[in-house]
């Protein structure tokens, strides 16, 4: 499971919190969006440029990763 936490306050994260999980990402004509899932069942898909990614630094980096 991942995290994310969003950068922008606004009315989204004044309504469903600030941190969401994320499902999954999709990679459209407008760029990449991540679909995410916030505390209170909302889920909502934004682009990955309004979020940052929350990961535990014990957690194995993909094979196929570029970083």
């Amino acid at each position: 499971m991942r995290v994310c936490k969003l950068g922008k306050t606004d009315e989204l994260v004044e309504k469903h919190g600030r941190y969401a999980e994320v499902l999954g990402l999709i990679d459209s004509p407008s760029g990449v969006q991540a679909r995410l899932k916030f505390g209170d069942g909302h889920r909502q898909t934004l682009p990955v440029r309004r979020i940052r990614m929350l990961q535990k630094e014990g957690i194995p980096h993909s094979k196929d990763g570029w970083f």
